[in-house]
């Protein structure tokens, strides 16, 4: 949760914050876990009340590090435009946050980001209307300035603090949040683009998309040490730039065959237990690196970037 990122700079005590939300300490840090709406208002109604800040949003869009959006901030800086960076966006919002519906348009010459979410929260609105000016600026190195800023709530603090942000009108009141910009704005390239590494997050973050909207599946049968043992093989395996289901069953002492009808009856494959665990070094390796495309493949077993994202297509 981004105001679990940013609380420390901003001097926020995230044990109050917790107990006013009547969470336990530590709540809601899992990395990569998307927090649902629900949870979102009573830490961030229990974080305005702590901080006495009524504009929290913004400060924390202001504070937040490249990266703490985790691989989407990855896949933003390495997109080639604003345009292509707000598509993505939008495509891999959910694996942040559940909070409301995202859309890009464009008409004549104007282009509109919006957000829709009929029960949303203030502060989270203003968080990613600031964040998505911010980044803008320090992907692009321009200093991209929208038309218009509108929110559907009212003014929570000075006008003076939206102008500081926005450097442009900022309406309240509105039907939704929006923020419009030239529609040659979404042209704006960005300054470091790697378009086989945003290759390579874009398949990841597909696949993490994948896994979360997976309701449907039966539930996940009780702990297997045996599956266990292949999760280990398989960390083995892609360290060492080989996790195909032959390496692994010659790690384990057992034939492929054997290895396959073992998961199977477990409920599970080589295949899904291989995406499980790269999904999990995605995330310990953005934890600690800025990611490059050559040093991501070798961390998830491939030979190279290419044969990287050419594997993560055909999943």
């Amino acid at each position: 949760m981004l105001l679990i990122s940013a609380a420390p700079k901003l001097g926020l005590p995230l044990d109050a914050v917790l107990r006013g939300a009547a969470l336990p300490p530590g709540a809601l840090s899992q990395r990569g876990v998307p927090i649902p709406l629900s949870a979102a208002r009573y830490v961030w109604s229990s974080a305005e009340r702590v901080s006495g800040d009524p504009l929290l949003g913004l400060r924390i869009a202001e504070t937040l590090d490249v990266g703490t959006l985790d691989i989407l901030d990855y896949l933003s800086r390495n997109s080639d435009s604003f345009g292509a960076a707000l598509s993505r966006f939008i495509r891999f919002a959910p694996l942040l946050a559940d909070s409301g519906e995202l859309s890009l348009s464009a008409d004549g010459g104007r282009a509109r980001f919006r957000h829709v979410a009929p029960n949303g929260l203030p502060a989270v609105s203003e968080l990613l209307a600031g964040m998505t000016v911010l980044r803008a600026r320090t992907f692009s190195g321009e200093h991209v300035r929208p038309l218009a800023v509108r929110f559907r709530h009212h003014r929570r603090g000075s006008a003076g603090a939206y102008e500081q942000i926005f450097d442009a009108p900022v309406e309240f009141g509105a039907p939704c949040d929006e923020l419009v910009f030239r529609r040659e704005h979404l042209e704006i390239p960005f300054r470091s683009p790697d378009p086989r590494l945003c290759e390579i997050l874009e398949e990841l973050a597909q696949l993490r998309l994948q896994q979360q909207h997976r309701v449907d599946a039966p539930p996940p049968a009780a702990p297997s040490g045996f599956v266990d043992e292949v999760r280990h093989a398989l960390r083995e395996c892609i360290a060492e730039g080989n996790p195909n289901i032959d390496r692994v069953a010659e790690r384990m002492g057992v034939s492929a065959r054997t290895l396959q009808r073992q998961l199977r009856e477990r409920g599970t494959s080589h295949r899904a237990l291989l995406a499980e665990t790269r999904a999990a070094l995605v995330d310990r390796y953005l934890a600690i690196a800025t990611p490059s495309r050559h040093a991501l493949a070798a961390e998830l077993g491939y030979a190279s970037a290419r044969s990287a994202s050419r594997a993560l297509r055909r999943r």
